[in-house]
């Protein structure tokens, strides 16, 4: 079997249960229960919302736990950058142990906040 969008599905079955009741005289006429039909697809929504509502409620716990994850690491990296240098200037910062804790840092998707203490040279 293929997959089938969950929420594609949950929509068709909503669908599904509306055409059910506005056809309920035609379905009679073909020798079908429109109510008995509508019980099966009123279970299978109701099991597929449950799970839905489960899925919707973790996804917006998992947007605020990421929020305050994401957070946590923008407040804490100032203190983590000077602790590699620290860790880098004790290990010597060309050598290859002092090197390879400087890496940890340049890894990051930020610019290191290196301060070499130069003035820029003014714009000729």
């Amino acid at each position: 079997m293929s997959y089938i969008d969950p929420d594609q599905f949950h929509g068709a079955v909503d669908d599904l249960i509306k055409h059910v009741d506005t056809s309920a005289a035609a379905l009679t006429a073909g020798g079908v229960d429109p109510a008995v039909t509508k019980g099966k697809l009123v279970t299978i929504r109701d099991d597929v919302a449950g799970t839905k509502g489960t899925r919707d409620e973790k996804k917006t716990a998992l947007s605020v736990a990421q929020q305050a994850f994401a957070a946590s690491a923008t407040k804490n990296y100032t203190a983590f950058s000077s602790v590699v240098d620290i860790v880098a200037g004790a290990l010597g910062k060309t050598t290859p142990a002092g090197v390879q804790a400087l890496d940890y840092r340049k890894k990051l998707n930020v610019a290191p906040e290196h301060h070499d203490g130069k003035t820029p040279a003014k714009p000729a």
